[in-house]
C-alpha cells in the first residue's frame, strides 16, 4: 500500500516542512522512527495515526486502518482493513492523500522564478 510514506509526505506539503527531522517534532516520534517509517520496518501506530489525521485534517479512523492494512502480516486481515477504509469512504481520502503529496510543489519550485522573466527596457 505504501500509505504510511504518503501520510509522511502530506503532512511535509501541507506543513511546509522540508526535513524529516522536522515531521518528526511535529508528528511526534523520533527522525529515527521517521527513517523506519520511510524503509518500510515500522508503520504508524494509532496514537501517532491519529496525530497524523489531525495534521491532514482526515479523519483519523482512515488513517489508523490504512496503518493496521500497510502492517497486516495476512493477506486476510490486510482485506479486512481495507474493506474498513472502503466503507469510511477512505478511498478517496487515501487517493487525495497520494495525488497531493506528489502534485503539491516545494516552497522552493513554487516560488517565482526571475530567470525566465520577460525583461523590460524602457
Amino acid at each position: 500500500m505504501g500509505t504510511t510514506v504518503n501520510f509522511l509526505d502530506a503532512v511535509k506539503s501541507r506543513r511546509g516542512v522540508i526535513s524529516d527531522y522536522q515531521l518528526a517534532k511535529i508528528i511526534g516520534v523520533s527522525q529515527q522512527t521517521v527513517s523506519r517509517y520511510r524503509v518500510g520496518k515500522d508503520y504508524l501506530g494509532d496514537s501517532t495515526a491519529i496525530r497524523v489525521a489531525e495534521l491532514l485534517e482526515i479523519d483519523p479512523a482512515i488513517v489508523v486502518a490504512a496503518a493496521h492494512a500497510e502492517r497486516a502480516k495476512k493477506p486476510e486481515e490486510r482485506r479486512v482493513w481495507e474493506g474498513i477504509i472502503q466503507k469510511l469512504g477512505g478511498a478517496a481520502a487515501l487517493l487525495l492523500i497520494g495525488i497531493g503529496a506528489i502534485s503539491v510543489p516545494s516552497p522552493a519550485s513554487a516560488a517565482p522564478s526571475s530567470q525566465n522573466a520577460p525583461m523590460s527596457i524602457m
